[in-house]
């Protein structure tokens, strides 16, 4: 018997786009032999199903059910591909946890401590994983360029403590641009997160449990084109402003050092479903930068690449994620 799926896409951060362009490409690679796929797409606005002729139907909160031609449909697992905020940050885990619907992304707890930056990155460092030096501000404190100096050196990210696709991050170079970055920054969120930068190859790997086992996916290489010389939402987003080369041009040990770390974080951080960990390889030593538990799913997405080179289709990736989170529960 065919499975009803709610592809919950959307949100409501910035990255609402990306989330609706990779719920389209999910959608044409769900097997319609096995899944009745629903697209849901919410906002603070409105919950709303999207029928095949782009017509919103309401969903019901209560029970995040569906009236479909005056059947009353109730859904087997909710895919989410939300990047940002409630999909990524645990707000969407709890209340499916509430309704007892399955989900394919990390828990509630893990979903909100990786989607904080500051909180995973001490996390990760008590475990012995090398992080970069860094500092976090909230909204109401007014640091000063010598506050900030006093402990990371320049050149620094300036970033959103929760968020994602680099919106709202800046490269400072010179102590005049940081006071204008943090501004940017807190047009995003309301914490801001100042890492110090690390000169190296920026590497990126995919892992999710598949048929009660972890597949760690190939490395990938990250080369940024644009002006900002690192993986920003340009350069994530448009055609041709990075390089992604999967196998990543690293030796065979730095390869097994990156796979064997994101297993190791994978299994540490408790993570569930498709997840990507992002690093930087310096000076024969590698650093945790983040992880995404809804990476993207678009053409132009790395975990998706990563899986064509071993020979996973999309259509086998993601039939492989809601059968094993429908197995667990």
């Amino acid at each position: 018997m065919k499975k009803n799926i709610a592809l919950v896409a959307g949100g409501d951060s910035g990255e609402y786009v990306i989330s609706v362009n990779s719920a389209k490409i999910i959608r044409k690679n769900l097997d319609p032999e096995r899944f009745n796929v629903f697209l849901v797409q919410i906002s603070q606005k409105k919950w709303v199903y999207l029928d095949d002729a782009n017509i919103e139907r309401p969903v019901d909160k209560n029970d995040f059910s569906l009236m479909v031609r005056g059947n009353k449909v109730f859904f087997d697992c909710a895919l989410i591909t939300i990047h940002g905020t409630p999909g990524e940050d645990g707000k969407l885990q709890g209340y499916f946890e509430l309704l007892g619907i399955p989900y394919t992304t990390s828990g509630l707890l893990q979903s909100a401590i990786t989607f904080n930056k500051h909180f995973c990155n001490a996390l990760v460092a008590q475990w012995g994983i090398k992080i970069a030096r860094s500092l976090k501000y909230n909204k109401t404190e007014k640091p000063t360029v010598a506050d900030v100096l006093s402990k990371v050196s320049l050149p620094v990210f300036v970033k959103p403590n929760k968020g994602g696709s680099s919106l709202g991050t800046s490269f400072v170079k010179e102590t005049k641009d940081l006071l204008s970055a943090i501004d940017l920054c807190l047009e995003h969120d309301d914490e801001v997160f100042i890492e110090e930068y690390i000169q190296g190859t920026e590497l990126t790997c995919g892992a999710y449990m598949r048929k009660g086992e972890l597949l760690v996916l190939p490395v990938t290489e990250i080369v940024s084109k644009t002006d900002a010389h690192f993986f920003d939402y340009q350069a994530k987003y448009t055609q041709g402003a990075a390089d992604e080369i999967t196998p990543a041009r690293i030796s065979d040990e730095v390869t097994k050092l990156v796979q064997e770390t994101t297993s190791f974080l994978y299994r540490k951080l408790e993570l569930k479903g498709i997840c990507r960990l992002d690093y930087i390889y310096s000076n024969g030593e590698l650093f945790f930068l983040e992880a995404n538990i809804t990476p993207g799913m678009s053409e132009r997405s790395i975990v998706p690449q990563q899986a064509e080179y071993i020979g996973i289709s999309l259509k086998e990736l993601f039939t492989d994620v809601l059968e094993e989170t429908m197995r667990v529960g």
